[in-house]
């Protein structure tokens, strides 16, 4: 019982730990878009007087969170997934008290947002390496039954800070008062300044479990994680490893010997991408993120014009302050909040459904009901908008597209890279495929407002809104066909490619990129040689063949192991 409940604890610490550090990360990503409204206002008075400061402060941390994804995926393949989460969550840390203490450089009031943008991105270099970090190490402190639903539980913390960031602002700003316009710094500007400064306190939360890994670990007594998030663990294979032998009841069998596995080689990412075998997997989940952040994130600019058309607002009316006051069809934090409550249940169905229907097809079922809702309101904005009962549906199918997403793409792409390849390369490739999504995200966020507003001032504001919906739609019916043809579906697959006893209903075998069933199978039956370090997971196999042989002669694994 006591290794057993050691095994949970350390699951549910990591779980833990991973949750946090992804609530930390969307929380920071989102608050901006609310604080840097009320700074352009108290600085600049507007954000139409100071547009180049106001677009490199929104958009820091979404450049340093490409490049904290490509550098921290490699460094946790390097250095243990638990030191590099350390190093991640200490610069979120950092950069978001920097940011709380933002102040102009010399007699320049708008050079306030220059400041915001450096600061800004030192944290995105943190929150960035928390992508890949959390989801691999959700996924490698479960077991082969739960991986699915775990890793969804601890990227359902993204749903619950987009809706924290707003209700906060909304309550500080309620609370304490917004900066008067073009004030400068004769106002402190408290609110924002809080709000910015809240985005430390999720990893300041962390800092008790600095000690947690220590006890147990003389040899590294500065240990801040518990010891199981430096190397993978399998709770469920910990747990049957303590069942003593018995030799009395153990049938002999012949024994296997076999080397001990050889450290695995490091790999960098150039390295890793010049593999042919990864190339097919990369675009399954490099690419669906891409394609999907492109929408996600576009899709966010709508939500100015479709809830003023809702409201039966007319957007010109804000246009004299920051529109964080006042009742919902005003107040950018309200609409904000729900949007983000229509949303949140998308996630804790992905949780339910994500070991059962599994990773590809919810990804597949997402983006297709992605399209049709984006083509809806693309088509018939127009006709939705003349009535009380149409604005009702306008507000309904975008609140599913935003519910698609999370049940959805949103969810699988942040759990598909991290059981897709092997442990040495899995941390890095799962980097690299967040940073494509961040990329996607940018080019969303820079190329859907020019195109929506040169398409308004040429033909009205409906056709602008219907042909970028429509845009939106065809990205989706994109990434449907990216899914179809490179997204595997790894349940009843171990981490390491070997085939489980998990108690998985209609599952599929994995398609890699080369048609074989899996990594391992393919190679053993093409009698490909095992090659750089692929050692370990040939080894692993043989593990994995003896545990099966030992559960159906009704031994547990370890008395196999024992002999």
């Amino acid at each position: 019982a006591a290794p057993a409940g050691r095994g949970w604890a350390m699951l549910n610490r990591n779980l833990v730990i991973a949750a946090t550090s992804n609530l930390s990360t969307a929380y920071n990503l989102v608050v901006i878009n609310i604080a840097h409204v009320i700074i352009a206002y108290q600085y600049c008075g507007g954000a139409d007087a100071c547009p180049a400061q106001v677009e490199a402060a929104a958009t820091a941390s979404l450049v340093g969170a490409i490049l904290g994804q490509l550098t921290f995926g490699y460094v946790g393949d390097c250095i243990g997934r638990g030191p590099a989460l350390q190093i991640t969550m200490a610069l979120s840390i950092l950069g978001a008290l920097i940011s709380a203490f933002a102040t102009p450089f010399g007699d320049y009031p708008p050079s306030v947002l220059d400041f915001l943008a450096l600061s800004r991105f030192l944290l995105g270099l943190g929150v960035g390496g928390v992508y890949p970090l959390s989801a691999t190490i959700a996924t490698e402190s479960s077991s082969d039954a739960s991986r699915g639903r775990n890793a969804s539980i601890v990227f359902s913390m993204q749903g619950v800070a987009y809706l924290t960031a707003p209700l906060l602002a909304w309550l500080l700003l309620s609370t304490i008062g917004v900066p008067p316009t073009a004030a400068g710094s004769s106002d402190t500007g408290l609110a924002w300044r809080v709000m910015l400064g809240c985005g430390a306190l999720p990893g300041i939360a962390l800092l008790p479990f600095k000690s947690a890994g220590g006890r147990n670990t003389p040899a590294k007594p500065s240990a801040s994680f518990p010891e199981a998030m430096n190397a993978p663990i399998n709770p469920a294979a910990a747990d049957s490893a303590a069942v003593p032998p018995n030799d009395d009841e153990a049938p002999q069998i012949e024994r296997v010997q076999t080397a001990p596995p050889a450290p695995a080689r490091k790999v960098t990412l150039l390295g890793a991408l010049r593999q042919r075998k990864y190339w097919g997997k990369l675009l399954g989940t490099a690419g669906g993120w891409f394609l999907f952040d492109i929408t996600f994130y576009g899709n966010a600019l709508f939500q100015p014009t479709v809830l003023s058309a809702v409201f039966n607002v007319d957007e010109a009316v804000v246009k004299g302050g920051p529109s964080v006051s006042g009742d919902l069809a005003h107040n950018l934090c309200a609409q904000m909040a729900v949007v983000a409550a229509i949303g949140l249940p998308g996630y804790y169905v992905a949780v339910y459904h994500m070991d059962s229907v599994g990773r590809r097809r919810i990804q597949l079922q997402g983006f297709a009901c992605m399209a049709v809702t984006f083509a809806t309101l693309g088509l018939a904005f127009e006709q939705m908008e003349k009535s009380e009962t149409g604005r009702l549906v306008m507000l309904f199918l975008y609140g599913l597209t935003f519910f698609f997403s999370n049940y959805g793409p949103n969810s699988t792409t942040f759990i598909l890279p991290s059981e897709t390849y092997p442990e040495e390369v899995r941390s890095t490739l799962n980097g690299f495929s967040a940073a494509c999504g961040k990329l996607g995200a940018t080019i969303g966020t820079s190329s859907f407002k020019p195109l929506k507003d040169s398409l308004t001032r040429a033909y009205g504001e409906a056709a602008g809104l219907r042909w970028t919906m429509l845009a939106c739609s065809v990205v989706a019916l994109f990434g449907l066909l990216v899914t179809f043809f490179f997204v595997e579906d790894r349940r009843g697959f171990s981490m390491n490619g070997a085939v489980t006893t998990a108690p998985v209903e209609d599952s599929p075998a994995p398609v890699a990129a080369n048609g074989d069933q899996s990594e391992g199978a393919g190679r053993e039956e093409e009698g490909e040689a095992v090659e750089d370090g692929d050692e370990e997971s040939s080894f692993i196999g043989r593990e994995a063949r003896l545990r099966l042989a030992g559960s159906s002669a009704g031994r547990p694994e370890a008395m196999v192991r024992a002999q």
